[in-house]
């Protein structure tokens, strides 16, 4: 139905009650996209005009999706998500994390991805091109499953156990007894600080992936290496990866987190 072609007395009190709660999320993302944050909760709820409780409320899915980012100190500011929604803009972490990307495709020569971690997925939001005599199909905004990507492997091995294995078996229907190989190939991921992905998403493809981390150590994204099989062999992903790694502790600086610290188990 076009809402927009009713008036207030055509709708029903359904209709007004979803579009009033569209209304308010809406409202909690345009004060959380303010250039002058972060924002305290009750700042948030005062700019989007709403009461504290349902700005809570809306903060806590929004972060849940990555288009909200709590500081730890009380204080939310816009998720990578919400920075790849609205584009690269100065000081924002998509924009500035580009001469580091643009180092590692320039190092390795293969193609370099930068993806956001949103939701059940990740979404790429900076792609740069390898200087090989191909391409590679993946294109900005393109989904990536967590359970057989490099990027995603990674983010699921930098989150809390619980939460990882709710995606795993929300995606893969898998039981107890299935996630014991997999939470020990998470576990060698999280030792490693980087994930292989052996021709497990695409056939012909393999990939080298790190995740990104926020000041309060949650994965954001992930950046990863790809190339033709032929081309990467898995004793060169070897190699790439602690530079890969590197690359994403980098971006997680950028972010203000402090990457001497342990993946969260």
């Amino acid at each position: 139905m076009n809402y927009s072609r009713l008036g207030p007395e055509s709708m029903s009190s359904i209709e007004r009650q979803k579009m009033n709660s569209i209304h308010k999320v809406l409202a909690v993302m345009q004060a959380l996209s303010s250039p002058d944050g972060p924002h305290r909760l009750s700042e948030i709820a005062d700019r989007a005009q709403i009461k504290r409780p349902s700005a809570h409320r809306i903060l806590q899915v929004l972060t849940e999706m990555n288009y909200a980012a709590p500081t730890g100190d009380g204080f939310y500011s816009s998720g990578l998500a919400m920075r790849a929604l609205v584009g690269p803009a100065r000081g924002d972490a998509v924009t500035e994390a580009a001469p580091t990307l643009d180092a590692l495709q320039r190092s390795t020569g293969h193609t370099v991805h930068f993806a956001a971690f949103v939701g059940t997925s990740a979404v790429y939001i900076s792609k740069f091109e390898g200087d090989k005599p191909y391409q590679m199909a993946s294109r900005v905004g393109m989904h990536l499953e967590l359970h057989c990507t490099s990027i995603g492997k990674s983010i699921l091995a930098a989150l809390p156990r619980d939460e990882a294995d709710q995606l795993l078996q929300a995606k893969l229907g898998t039981g107890e007894a299935g996630l014991v190989k997999i939470h020990e190939d998470l576990d060698r991921i999280a030792d490693l600080g980087f994930a292989l992905d052996d021709e497990e998403n695409e056939p012909k493809i393999r990939c080298v992936g790190a995740s990104v981390l926020d000041r309060l150590g949650q994965p954001i994204g992930g950046v990863s290496v790809s190339g033709l099989a032929f081309v990467l062999d898995v004793p060169e992903l070897m190699t790439l990866g602690p530079r890969v790694a590197a690359a994403a502790n980098d971006i997680s600086m950028l972010l203000d987190f402090d990457v001497s610290k342990p993946f969260q188990e």
